[in-house]
């Protein structure tokens, strides 16, 4: 009897594979989500602020990632204490798994919290030179608007001020009246906030941007804000 040749699965080097990441905010529906790769050599600094740019946050407030039963995240001044240097730690060490999960948690006031879930793990792909975004539903929250719930109570909000104001203006128009908006009384968010959109091919040119200028440790330990690499 002849026996079959079994082909054996190729390992994959944990530091060189290649992640497919899937992060969502918990506890807003419908689901507010990205997927996106990462490599293993994406360190726990880098992953904070691809997180930040994927979703749409500005990086204004203190964060901290939960993994294996350990915080890790950037440090600020007068801010939270991590032991590790978060340029150090590498996704790769970590010893994840496709259907493992974490946490990401963000501005510890309003209380975002986001799972992040490993959909796969696979060896490094030809071509692959930075992360990318490979899907995503709805736009991110606004800063300080108070957290999930208060999110989505917020945009009924937003909806009825939209439909007040246009049919004022409509009123105005039929009287040939000038419009008496008081824009300066509604919430900063509510004339461009749009709540179901989702720019995948924007958010790419901004990580394109971002690794032209990727740097050491330093860099990711004290980068700021995007809106330079989302600049047309």
């Amino acid at each position: 009897m002849k026996t079959k040749n079994v082909v054996q699965p190729v390992a994959v080097d944990p530091r060189t594979a290649v992640y497919h990441l899937k992060v969502h905010i918990l506890n807003i529906s419908p689901m507010i989500y990205r997927r996106f790769i990462i490599d293993g050599n994406t360190h726990i600094a880098e992953l904070h602020h691809l997180i930040q740019m994927m979703l749409g946050w500005e990086n204004q407030h203190l964060h901290v990632f939960h993994i294996w039963g350990v915080d890790y995240g950037i440090a600020y001044e007068g801010g939270t204490y991590y032991r590790d240097d978060p340029s150090e730690i590498l996704i790769g060490d970590l010893g994840l798994r496709a259907g493992d999960k974490f946490s990401y948690v963000y501005d510890f006031g309003d209380y975002w919290k986001h799972e992040i879930r490993i959909e796969k793990v696979e060896n490094a792909r030809p071509g692959y030179h930075h992360p990318i975004c490979t899907a995503g539903r709805r736009a991110c929250p606004p800063e300080d608007v108070g957290g999930p719930y208060a999110y989505q109570d917020a945009l009924i909000g937003q909806f009825s001020w939209i439909q007040e104001t246009l049919s004022n203006v409509f009123e105005s128009i039929e009287n040939r009246e000038v419009p008496d908006l008081d824009l300066d009384s509604a919430p900063w968010w509510y004339l461009k906030h749009r709540s179901e959109v989702f720019d995948k091919k924007k958010m790419n040119q901004a990580l394109a941007k971002l690794y032209q200028k990727k740097g050491d440790g330093k860099f990711w330990r004290t980068l700021g804000g995007y809106d330079a690499y989302f600049d047309v």
